[in-house]
């Protein structure tokens, strides 16, 4: 068997590949909470579909490659779960069991499976249904017969249709508590926030790409909003809005599309973050996070080749004898 060995130092780890996916599903669970108190049946309906639909998909694949089936590592569990947490609630069954069944086979098993994909599975399977069928993916159509106690408008597409004058209603309070339309896991931004510091302090993930993915959003929300605050939104509303939160700690952070160095990281957070703005300000998408994140995953092979090399010493006298 042939090893491709990442440059030095390496130390030891008591985490497992299946751990690691556990924990990042436990880390999601208040966002389940918190979809199923919102959405009702709908939503157990869409996480259920979605989770199913990928561990089956998984099994099936690696039976037919005749591979070892790794259905209990979590991995299927994981994508279908966050796949479901980024759609709205009312989206059609056929529609969750394909884009599923396209994140395992197109996203991960296609590229040799788990920690071969270059681009972050559940993105993937996103950004074809979203381009088929954009109709689905609407928010504000997909909440229109729910009876909830915030506004049935996503506030990126007022942003989009009205700048900022039409978003001047929403409280950013509201927002952090998740009373906004968007994923019917993603818009709660505190129970992700939770979910990504328990990752965090667990080590699970490291900090540099979610802190520099908000310091790209950040800068590049507050250029627009001092050049135009008439029409563009200012930096705290992109941070609590879309999927920049579950994007931050769940998305950019997966292991095999992301960097694995410092400064590969730093880069890659900065570019989502500032892609994620010029998408949203530039772009006919309310919210670019998704887009952001495939773009940078292509860079980051590259970003991958960045090393922190010592310095040579400096030998000043040679002595001889």
């Amino acid at each position: 068997m042939k090893l491709v060995v990442s440059s030095p130092p390496h130390w030891h780890e008591k985490l497992t590949v299946s751990k690691i996916h556990y924990n990042f599903i436990l880390a999601l669970l208040p966002a389940v909470i918190y979809a199923i108190f919102t959405y009702g049946m709908p939503a157990v309906r869409v996480m259920t579909l979605a989770v199913a639909t990928a561990v089956i998909a998984d099994i099936l694949i690696r039976l037919a490659f005749r591979k070892p089936v790794t259905a209990t590592d979590g991995s299927a569990f994981l994508i279908g779960l966050l796949f479901a947490l980024i759609l709205p609630p009312s989206v059609p069954y056929w529609f969750v069991i394909i884009g599923s069944f396209l994140c395992i086979t197109i996203g991960k098993e296609i590229f040799g499976g788990l920690g071969s994909n270059p681009l972050n599975p559940v993105l993937v399977g996103w950004a074809i249904l979203h381009i088929s069928w954009p109709g689905y993916l609407n928010f504000n159509l997909a909440v229109a017969n729910y009876n909830l106690d915030f506004p049935l408008h996503y506030p990126l597409t007022m942003l989009k249709n009205g700048g900022s004058e039409l978003i001047s209603g929403f409280n950013f309070l509201d927002l952090l508590l998740g009373k906004q339309v968007g994923g019917m896991g993603a818009a709660a931004v505190l129970l992700i926030l939770i979910g990504g510091i328990y990752l965090l302090l667990r080590k699970i993930i490291s900090w540099e790409i979610p802190f520099f993915f908000a310091v790209g959003v950040v800068v590049m929300s507050a250029v627009f909003w001092l050049s135009n605050s008439a029409v563009y939104a200012n930096p705290l509303f992109h941070l609590l809005t879309g999927n920049v939160m579950i994007g931050m700690f769940f998305l950019a952070t997966d292991y095999a599309s992301s960097p694995f160095n410092k400064w590969g990281m730093i880069v890659f957070g900065l570019g989502i973050g500032v892609l994620t703005v010029i998408l949203r300000t530039l772009s006919v998408y309310p919210d670019g996070v998704i887009f952001a994140i495939l773009i940078m995953n292509l860079f980051t092979p590259l970003l991958d080749r960045i090393k922190n090399n010592p310095k040579p010493l400096a030998i000043n006298h040679i002595e001889r004898r």
